[in-house]
């Protein structure tokens, strides 16, 4: 298996390099995490790159790449350690582009993926309840059919841009009878729609995207809304666990580009910063951290990538997915914790961004499925 880049790849590597180095510098980062502000102007001359529909097809506006471009572009969007970023293109790749084109019908296609080529659109992926984290088939948000239309009531909790989005992907009890896995659906829900609503959290990390408690009160939503059609109703957990691959795979990778971001900063600062007569990277306890910290990346970097290869060969990947998701998000938490030690008194101050990287780590560790659950699905995997 080649993991060499593509010279398309690595011209995207670089385009969204130059592109995060002219409109993301780390002192304007710094100072939208403390002002919990996204500068909406940034996510504009995101657009305009033509990145939204890197893995949605042609004949739909979309670039006709696939999983290991988004990856790589991705990566490099969490490498500027500007959270926000990053949250705001998976709004529209992930949540939107993926699930629409995994999961839609033709006509949702049509309608979906154009808009989402352009980045015209934002989705937030509303699955987490506040009695089921990972659970997430013990859902009791109930959708009870009403006519043409099902109408929905219940309270998801942890949705990121909910506010924001134009759209929320909702799952929803259909059949309050039926097994645990079994009676879910799908629902493409208008955020604009009458008894819909999303309040920010509190959080401490993350603080340039939102993180919400949505409340479904009598919303109405047509049958046609229903992701995969009509058809699709009480398939929804099916569909759900069909996507896993990928959601795994965003995470991780988003983890990846932020712990390439903390990795660097440790070692520039380790050759940079004199202490007792020499530079601190000289002292084998500091070099050996950090020689840690690189096989650390560099063995995530593997899975994470083996993964997106993976995908795209539409091969059978759950366990390797799984494994993607815990390394990365541990790496990425590590590498902060060992960063600190390396910064020293300095990575507890606001104006370095390590304090940042670890309190932002938290939030891809036990997002899209805590370590202890990537490893029962491992286990499980295994024959456990």
């Amino acid at each position: 298996m080649d993991f060499q880049l593509s010279e398309h790849q690595e011209m995207l590597k670089s385009t969204v390099r130059e592109f995060v180095a002219k409109e993301c510098p780390r002192q304007m980062v710094r100072k939208w995490d403390e002002e919990h502000v996204f500068p909406k102007e940034v996510f504009d001359k995101l657009k305009k790159l033509g990145l939204m529909g890197v893995i949605i097809p042609t004949e739909y506006g979309g670039m006709g790449g696939n999983i290991m471009d988004y990856t790589v572009i991705v990566e490099e969007l969490a490498r500027s350690s500007f959270w926000g970023l990053a949250s705001y293109f998976n709004a529209v790749t992930m949540y939107g582009a993926d699930m629409i084109l995994h999961c839609g019908n033709e006509e949702q296609k049509k309608h979906y993926l154009p808009k989402l080529a352009k980045g015209e659109l934002l989705f937030a992926y509303g699955i987490t309840e506040p009695d089921s984290g990972s659970d997430a088939a013990a859902a009791r948000t109930m959708a009870t059919e009403q006519g043409d239309n099902f109408v929905l009531n219940g309270t998801k909790m942890f949705i990121t841009l909910a506010d924001k989005a134009d759209y929320t992907i909702t799952l929803a009890r259909t059949d309050k009878n039926a097994p645990k896995h079994k009676g879910l659906s799908l629902f493409i829900v208008d955020t604009k729609s009458k008894g819909y609503s999303a309040k920010p959290l509190k959080k401490m990390g993350g603080f340039t995207d939102t993180t919400c408690e949505v409340v479904y009160d009598n919303v109405v939503v047509p049958r046609s809304n229903v992701l995969g059609g009509p058809e699709a109703v009480n398939f929804g957990w099916q569909l759900l666990i069909s996507t896993l691959e990928t959601e795994h795979l965003e995470v991780a990778a988003n983890s990846l580009g932020y712990a390439q971001a903390t990795f660097d900063d440790a070692l520039a600062y380790a050759k940079e910063r004199k202490a007792f007569g020499q530079t601190i990277g000289k002292f084998q306890a500091i070099s050996h951290m950090l020689a840690e910290m690189a096989v650390d990346l560099h063995l995530a970097r593997l899975c994470v990538y083996q993964l997106a290869c993976l995908r795209d060969a539409n091969k059978p990947c759950f366990q390797e997915a799984c494994m993607a998701k815990l390394t990365a998000t541990e790496c990425w938490t590590n590498m902060a914790h060992r960063a600190m030690q390396i910064f020293g008194g300095y990575s507890l101050m606001y104006d370095y961004d390590i304090q940042r990287s670890l309190r932002d780590s938290y939030i891809l560790l036990i997002g899209g499925g805590t370590r202890q659950i990537q490893k029962n699905m491992i286990a499980k995997s295994l024959g456990l």
